[in-house]
């Protein structure tokens, strides 16, 4: 992607955007290919699946484990990132539909509140696949 710089005078104000990649702590931060919100449930103080990352090819092989960071920390809890084996859920216009019978390999998250807290908790991952999608995933969670 190609940087920008976008400069806008409103009312006599200098108004300013960057467009492109974004600089933290003096590094490149690219941005995301898609950006999805969820909304989930967990009991408090258990250990709640929240999703799996994998990345297989149509004949259900591995194309290798997905690179799971955590951006932003949950304020009343932790995020726990496991590699494991997952059962796939693809749609029926998938052609790897006739993988979810079938454990694959798999990044698992799950989401462990601090014992007693009720109340909605947030977290945000960076989702990195073996085909080299980048995902950013922004998680609510309803704690009960």
């Amino acid at each position: 992607m190609r940087a920008r710089f976008v400069a806008l005078v409103v009312g006599g104000m200098l108004l300013a955007s960057y467009s492109g990649v974004a600089k933290a702590d003096g590094l490149a931060q690219p941005t995301p290919s898609v950006t999805d919100t969820y909304v989930k449930g967990a009991v408090s103080g258990a250990k709640q699946y929240i999703r799996n990352y994998l990345a297989i090819t149509p004949d259900c092989t591995s194309m290798g484990n997905s690179k799971v960071a955590v951006m932003t920390e949950p304020g009343h809890g932790q995020v726990i990132v496991e590699n494991g084996e997952s059962y796939p859920d693809f749609n029926g216009d998938n052609v790897r539909v006739r993988c979810n019978d079938r454990k694959v390999p798999a990044v698992l998250v799950f989401y462990q509140s601090e014992s007693g807290y009720v109340g909605a908790d947030r977290m945000v991952l960076d989702i990195v696949m073996a085909s080299g999608t980048f995902y950013r995933h922004e998680f609510t969670i309803n704690v009960r």
